[in-house]
């Protein structure tokens, strides 16, 4: 069976996906800038919110808006602390967890199992929502964001996140072929791949069509244990 298991965030653990595009929207507004849920599922899902406010400010440019940017690293930064603020606040109205992630994450911890998570979101968002989710002290290691140049698809995060692993758990002898990711993006499979993991794909958030490449794609964790693990990847 896997002997590490790195998760994605937002729609493998918590069901936020609707709550960052609830404050993209409102931060968007600021530069008059809208968009729909489907176009958030397809074309933003498996941004950070650095690239996403890229994306955003290209789109809007293109659409005949004439932002005063002098300083576009500065701008991108705004935005992003706002965003923040915003996700924040809606955030705190209600986190719900993706079905089975919280009793497969307890059950890998409980079984000494070394887990990470490996995400595009920030440090300040997924401390926030694990703490709602009253699972913050199962993971020691967390790659964000905010760690790495390039995000997801580029494989830097989930590489970092198994080599962290690798150095904590030195008598588990993992390698990346013995590791599993979670995902339910596509740029987050591409990842994962490019990491040389394991892959398991969660429709939670994408087509199953854009998960092809998976190991194994289900709907979402519900009874999913390491024993279903080992059968599936044993």
């Amino acid at each position: 069976m896997p002997k590490a298991i790195i998760f994605d965030f937002d729609g493998v653990i918590v069901d936020s996906e609707p709550l960052h595009y609830q404050a993209f929207v409102l931060v968007g507004k600021s530069f008059n800038f809208e968009f729909t849920w489907q176009q958030y599922l397809t074309q933003y899902i498996g941004f950070d919110d650095r690239d996403a406010f890229r994306y955003m400010l290209a789109q809007a440019i293109e659409g005949g808006y004439t932002p005063d940017i002098t300083d576009l690293q500065k701008t991108l930064n705004d935005l992003i602390e706002k965003k923040q603020r915003a996700f924040e606040a809606i955030a705190e109205t209600g986190t719900a967890a993706i079905l089975g992630a919280v009793e497969l994450i307890e059950e890998a911890a409980d079984a000494g199992l070394p887990i990470a998570i490996a995400s595009g979101a920030t440090h300040a968002d997924i401390e926030q929502m694990l703490r709602l989710l009253k699972i913050r002290d199962k993971f020691d290691i967390i790659v964000a964001a905010d760690d790495v140049e390039h995000s997801k698809p580029d494989p830097t995060t989930y590489a970092m996140a198994f080599e962290k692993l690798a150095a904590k758990y030195p008598d588990a002898n993992l390698t990346p072929q013995t590791t599993l990711a979670i995902e339910d993006t596509g740029a987050g499979l591409a990842s994962a791949i490019g990491a040389g993991l394991q892959t398991l794909g969660l429709t939670t958030t994408s087509p199953p069509k854009v998960l092809e490449k998976a190991g194994r794609v289900v709907e979402d964790l519900a009874g999913v244990t390491l024993t279903t693990l080992n059968k599936w990847y044993g």
